[in-house]
C-alpha cells in the first residue's frame, strides 16, 4: 500500500496486487508472463472478458499504437499546454491519470519533441506528470490549460482550470468557484511547474455572468493583432490594454446553449489581471448550422481562437483579405453517439461591439474538425507562420469490457497543419454550390468562382518521416467499372507485414453530363484484412459520404462496429480557357497504426476511427469497389508505406505498471 498523492485526505491508494479487482496478478503469475497465453491465431476465447483468466494489461500490446502520441500507460485525454520553446522544441501536455484506466484526479503529463514525430517523456515514463493537484483550489483536478511562452518573470506560463470540488459538467448542479483559473510557471522548460501561492491563485474565480453556467474551464491564451486593432479605440470603456487575450469555455444552463467568454489582459505584462469583455460567440442549445457542421450542443469545451490564411497562421491586423478568423469548439450533448461530443470549427470575422468595447465573432460558415472518435482538438502557433492542431482519440468500447486488460485508454491523433483552403475554377453550376455548409463561395474579379474552407493536413514532418522509415511499394493504377452488390476485394500485390502502415492514392470518378450520381460505384480500400476480419474505407459518391465500415473489423464483439462517416463533396471544375467541365479528384491518405485508423481527404476532411482486429493475420490491404450502373473510377498514384516508426524511442517496449484503486470515497471511478 501507499498513500495516494492525488487524494491525500480521503483515500488510500492500493496497487492491484493487494486489491483483487481489478487484478494484475493471476495465481501468482505476473501479467508479463501471461501475455504469451494470448493466442491470436484463433478466434477470441469465450472467457476473454474474464479478468480472473486474463488479468490487467494482459492485452496491453494487442491493439496498442506505436506511431502516435500516447501515454506510457493508464488514462489520457485532452491535449493541453501546447507550445514551442525558444530553442525550437515542442512541449505537449495531456490530461493524465497514470496507473488508472478511467478518468479521475487529473494531472498534466507531458513530453517534448524536436519534430512532432518522435517524443520523449518529461522526467520518466514511469511518472510523466509535471503539473498535478496539490492545493485546495485544484485538489480535485488540474484541467486543460494553455501556454504564454514568455509570461511570469519571462518564463513559460500556463493558465489552467483548477478544480476545487465536484460536480462539474453541463448537466450537473455546478456552483460558482468549483472551476477557477490558476497560473503556474516553469523555470526548466516544462519539466516542472511552480504554482503561485493562494490567494494570488486562482487568478480568475468569478463566473462572468450570474446566470447558471454549464461550465467555466479550458482557458485559451492567444495574441491577436486583429483584435488589438479592432479594440484600439474602445479601451476607455474596458480599461484593458494588454497584448494577450483569453477565452474560457462554457454555456448557460439549463439548455440555452454554449458560450465562449472573452477576456483581455488588463495591462501589458500583468499576468494576474484579466478583464472580462463579454461572450464573443454563442449558439442556441442543441442547434446545428448544417449537415456539414455537426451540432453545437449545450456547452462548449476546449475552445481555441486563431486567424488563418492560405499559408497558415495569419498575424495581420485585419488587412489580409485572404484571412479568416477561426474558432475551435468542443461541444457537449449534441450527438447521439461518439460520447455525445463534436469537435467543430467556425470561420468568419471579428467585429466591434461599440456599446461596451468588446468584440463578437460573426460566423460565415462552420464545419467539423474530425468525424470519428476524436474530441478536444486544440491548435497552437508554430514558427514559420504555422498553426498546428492535435486532438484526443478515445477508445470505442462503451461498456469497457476490456479496459483493464488493455491497461490504457486514449491517444492523440497525428499533428495537423491548419490553413485556409482555396479551390479555384469551380463550375458555377456545380450542384449544391450555394448550400449552407462548411464552405464559402468567392466570386473572383476575373469572373471565375472559388470555394474556401478550413484546410487541415498531417504536418509534413510526420509524413516525410513515416515514408522514410517504411518499405514503400506502389500498387498498379486500376480502373473499376460499376457492378456487384457487395465489395469486390483485390489485395495489393505486395502486402503489409503488420498493423502499421499507410496508403496514399488518388481516386478519379469520371465526369459525364449524361450520368447521375447513382451511376457511380463505391470505391476505396480494405485494411487490416483477413478472411474473418476487415475494415472498409470508401467513398459513396451518390450520397456524398466518406465511410469507414467497421461491421467486420473485429471478432471481439464488445467493440463498437458501427460505420464512421462524414459528408464530403467533390466539386465540378470548369477550365478557365476551354470551358471544359471536370470533377475534383479524391486525394486520400489512410494511416493504420494498430487500433488507430486516420483518414485524410483533399486536405480538409478528416476522420479518426478505432478498430480492434483480433486475429494476428488481420493485416492485409487492397482495393474495393462495387455498385453503380455505368460509371467508372480510376485509382492511381497508389503507395503503401509498410512499417511506419516508433514515436517513443526512449521507452522500453513494455511500459505496463500495476493499476491502483483510490478507495470508495473519491468522487470519480477510482480505478
Amino acid at each position: 500500500m501507499k498513500l495516494s498523492l492525488s487524494w491525500p485526505l480521503l483515500a488510500v491508494c492500493m496497487v492491484d496486487a493487494a486489491w483483487p479487482d481489478p487484478m494484475s496478478y493471476r495465481g501468482g503469475i505476473d501479467i508479463r508472463s501471461s501475455l504469451a497465453m494470448v493466442d491470436q491465431g484463433q478466434p477470441p476465447p469465450a472467457d476473454l472478458g474474464d479478468r480472473s483468466v486474463y488479468g490487467n494489461s494482459s492485452l496491453f500490446h494487442v491493439w496498442r499504437p506505436k506511431a502516435h502520441f500516447i501515454a506510457p500507460n493508464g488514462w489520457m485525454n485532452d491535449p493541453m499546454g501546447l507550445f514551442q520553446l525558444n530553442d525550437g522544441k515542442f512541449h505537449a501536455g495531456y490530461q493524465s491519470h497514470p496507473n488508472h484506466v478511467y478518468w479521475g484526479n487529473i494531472s498534466m503529463g507531458a513530453a517534448w519533441s524536436t519534430d512532432l514525430v518522435t517524443w520523449h517523456d518529461y522526467n520518466s515514463w514511469v511518472d510523466p506528470r509535471t503539473l498535478y493537484p496539490s492545493q485546495l483550489y485544484d485538489i480535485t483536478g488540474v484541467f486543460d490549460g494553455s501556454i504564454i511562452p514568455e509570461g511570469w518573470n519571462g518564463y513559460p506560463t500556463i493558465i489552467y482550470t483548477s478544480v476545487k470540488n465536484f460536480p462539474v459538467g453541463w448537466n450537473s448542479p455546478e456552483v460558482e468557484y468549483s472551476e477557477t483559473q490558476s497560473l503556474a510557471y516553469s523555470t526548466d522548460s516544462g519539466q516542472s511547474w511552480i504554482k503561485l501561492d493562494f490567494p494570488v491563485n486562482p487568478i480568475i474565480s468569478n463566473w462572468p455572468t450570474k446566470f447558471n453556467t454549464t461550465g467555466f474551464r479550458d482557458p485559451y491564451a492567444f495574441q491577436s493583432p486583429r483584435l488589438s486593432a479592432l479594440l484600439e479605440n474602445s479601451t476607455s470603456l474596458t480599461n484593458a490594454t494588454g497584448d494577450w487575450f483569453l477565452t474560457i469555455s462554457g454555456g448557460v444552463r439549463p439548455t440555452e446553449g454554449g458560450r465562449l467568454y472573452l477576456y483581455r489582459q488588463t495591462k501589458p505584462n500583468d499576468w494576474l489581471g484579466w478583464t472580462f469583455l463579454g461572450p464573443v460567440f454563442g449558439t442556441a442549445g442543441n442547434s446545428s448550422y448544417s449537415k456539414w457542421s455537426g451540432n453545437y450542443g449545450f456547452n462548449y469545451e476546449t475552445c481555441a481562437v486563431t486567424r488563418l490564411n492560405p499559408s497558415g497562421k495569419a498575424t495581420d491586423d485585419g488587412s489580409d483579405g485572404t484571412a479568416l478568423d477561426v474558432l475551435g469548439l468542443g461541444t457537449e450533448a449534441g450527438r447521439l453517439d461518439h460520447e455525445l461530443h463534436w469537435p467543430l470549427w467556425v470561420a468568419g470575422s471579428m467585429s466591434l461591439v461599440a456599446s461596451n468595447g468588446s468584440a463578437q465573432f460573426d460566423r460565415e460558415f462552420s464545419g467539423v474538425v474530425d468525424f470519428g472518435e476524436l474530441y478536444a482538438s486544440v491548435s497552437f502557433p508554430v514558427a514559420g507562420g504555422r498553426q498546428v492542431l492535435v486532438g484526443w482519440t478515445y477508445e470505442d468500447e462503451e461498456g469497457g469490457e476490456h479496459v483493464y486488460q488493455r491497461g490504457y485508454q486514449g491517444a492523440f491523433c497525428l499533428f495537423r497543419d491548419l490553413f485556409v483552403q482555396v479551390t479555384q475554377n469551380i463550375d458555377p453550376n456545380s450542384p449544391g454550390l450555394h448550400d449552407v455548409g462548411s464552405w464559402g463561395v468567392r466570386n473572383n474579379s476575373d469572373g471565375s468562382t472559388g470555394v474556401v474552407t478550413i484546410g487541415q493536413k498531417i504536418v509534413p514532418e510526420i509524413t516525410t518521416a513515416f515514408r522514410s522509415a517504411s518499405k514503400v511499394s506502389k500498387p498498379k493504377a486500376t480502373t473499376y467499372a460499376s457492378g456487384g452488390s457487395s465489395p469486390a476485394y483485390v489485395p495489393f500485390s505486395t502486402q503489409p507485414t503488420g498493423r502499421f502502415y499507410a496508403i496514399c492514392a488518388t481516386l478519379d470518378f469520371e465526369y459525364s453530363a449524361n450520368m447521375t450520381a447513382v451511376d457511380y460505384p463505391y470505391a476505396g480500400f480494405r485494411v487490416l484484412a483477413s478472411d474473418q476480419e476487415y475494415t472498409d474505407v470508401y467513398y459513396d459518391f451518390a450520397n456524398e459520404y466518406f465511410n469507414v465500415s467497421r461491421l467486420h473489423s473485429s471478432l471481439v464483439t464488445s467493440y463498437n462496429n458501427n460505420t464512421d462517416y462524414g459528408p464530403l463533396r467533390l466539386w465540378q471544375l470548369k477550365d478557365a480557357k476551354t470551358g471544359v467541365i471536370s470533377r475534383q479528384s479524391l486525394q486520400v491518405t489512410i494511416i493504420v497504426d494498430n487500433s488507430i485508423l486516420e483518414v485524410y481527404v483533399n486536405d480538409h476532411f478528416a476522420l479518426t476511427s478505432r478498430v480492434y482486429p483480433w486475429l494476428a493475420n488481420s493485416i492485409g490491404a487492397g482495393f474495393i469497389s462495387w455498385g453503380g450502373s455505368s460509371g467508372k473510377v480510376t485509382v492511381s498514384n497508389v503507395e503503401l508505406w509498410d512499417g511506419l516508426l516508433n514515436a517513443w524511442p526512449d521507452r522500453p517496449y513494455d511500459t505496463i505498471t500495476p493499476l491502483e484503486y483510490d478507495g470508495p470515497l473519491v468522487p470519480w471511478n477510482g480505478t
